[in-house]
């Protein structure tokens, strides 16, 4: 092979693990949408927690800081904001157990939650665009209050979904 022939083979290598490397991540990083099922069934249903804008943060933005009691005794508080690093966190009372009820992932924030008082189940609904490929995204989570644990999470058509709660 002559110089010429190298760098040719070269850049050819270089552009196939290029593109063998993008189609690996979209493959993996792809979930299908859905437009109904349990999940969105379950967010349209429940009822608001109330939202704020929290002065603490700069800009101010969409906040929630709410206590419930569930059907089982159970007092949790739930706490978040629309920010980067905006997880759900459910802090269980008086023993302070902390959890992550839903986390998106980065540029996904968390726009609504809700709860569903028959179940003790959160939805909670998290929207931005993905850091890797500027598209989109509305995510879904739901969160068993009693359980502790996440118990589904799904990519959504964020237009089968009703309107975010309201500030108070």
């Amino acid at each position: 092979m002559n110089v010429v022939e190298d760098e040719l083979s070269m850049r050819t290598n270089v552009r196939t693990s290029f593109c063998l490397l993008f189609a690996v991540q979209v493959l993996i990083g792809c979930q299908r949408t859905i437009r109904n099922g349990p999940i969105v069934s379950g967010y349209k249903n429940a009822v608001c927690i109330p939202v704020h804008f929290d002065p603490e943060i700069k800009p101010p933005t969409r906040a929630w800081d709410f206590t419930t009691t569930t059907s089982k005794g159970l007092t949790v508080r739930i706490q978040s904001a629309t920010m980067p690093g905006g997880q759900i966190t459910v802090k269980y009372l008086p023993e302070g157990t902390a959890l992550v009820a839903a986390n998106a992932g980065d540029y996904i924030y968390p726009a609504d939650v809700r709860q569903n008082p028959g179940s003790d189940t959160l939805f909670i609904k998290a929207s931005g665009i993905t850091a890797a490929f500027s598209q989109p995204q509305t995510w879904l989570f739901e969160y068993d209050l009693n359980s502790r644990k996440q118990i589904a999470h799904n990519r959504v058509d964020p237009s089968v979904l009703p309107e975010e709660c309201k500030i108070e």
